[in-house]
């Protein structure tokens, strides 16, 4: 087997479960594709494609950028979220482009996730831009075991160069939600992509890493934003700016 099919294969592998676990088998075939769209692990497309017999197929698509460094369970997520975006097309009604509306948030708690606008509860379940957390005893959380407990998942590829997600968009409460869960499970589930291939060639994308902090002066409470460990100075009150 190619590369190229071992790496869709598992994406069809997780696909075709999720289908039959948490649809009931109601979504069409689609096309994968990797993408490295900024600040999106994926994506869906409806009737990207179509064959010269006028056929017409979905496209979901998932960024290689930030899987290498996201737990197993959060490629899942991403996964399942967008074949709710798929169910919504075939069997409801989409919002706007880009509006995650109110069937579509039902039917995420239906299938074990939370919609929100944060990625943590207390968040908005709807809106333009939307996240989301695994809920703790749900269908999902259920599923992702039996997936994981039935076959090693994992994807055979990796993209090198693996992007970090900013801190502040991470849902810290895996372990939480996972409830009763064997240690083994867990951390087949919470282990990132590159941990479970035991991988020394990946090379950390050091520029997503950088989360801007701010800078004060005391004189004039002047403030600018930029990387940690950066030497300001504000030229009018001429005083070092302290960092945050």
């Amino acid at each position: 087997m190619t590369p190229t099919s071992e790496l869709y294969s598992s994406l069809q592998k997780s696909f075709d479960f999720f289908n039959e676990t948490l649809f009931d088998r109601g979504l069409p075939t689609v096309i994968f594709t990797v993408q490295r769209q900024k600040s999106v692990m994926g994506y869906f497309a409806p009737d990207r494609w179509a064959s010269k017999e006028g056929k017409n197929c979905h496209e979901i698509a998932i960024n290689p950028s930030y899987v290498g460094q996201a737990a197993i369970i959060e490629l899942f997520q991403t996964l399942v979220h967008e074949m709710v975006h798929c169910w919504q097309h075939v069997h409801g009604t989409p919002g706007r482009r880009g509006y995650h509306n109110k069937e579509w948030a039902k039917k995420m708690k239906d299938v074990g996730l939370m919609p929100s606008t944060t990625g943590r509860p207390g968040g908005k379940e709807t809106g333009e831009r939307m996240s989301d957390y695994p809920i703790a005893g749900g269908l999902f959380i259920d599923k992702c075991k039996t997936l994981v407990s039935s076959e090693s998942f994992i994807l055979p590829w990796v993209d090198r160069y693996a992007r970090v997600t900013p801190p502040n968009e991470v849902f810290e409460n895996y372990s939480e939600v996972l409830g009763d869960t064997d240690s083994v499970t867990v951390s087949s589930l919470t282990s990132t992509v590159s941990e479970l291939l035991q991988s020394e060639t990946l090379v950390i994308d050091t520029a997503a890493q950088k989360v801007k902090s701010k800078y004060t002066c005391q004189g004039c409470k002047a403030n600018v934003w930029g990387r940690s460990g950066l030497n300001i100075s504000c030229d009018d009150c001429d005083l070092s700016m302290e960092e945050n």
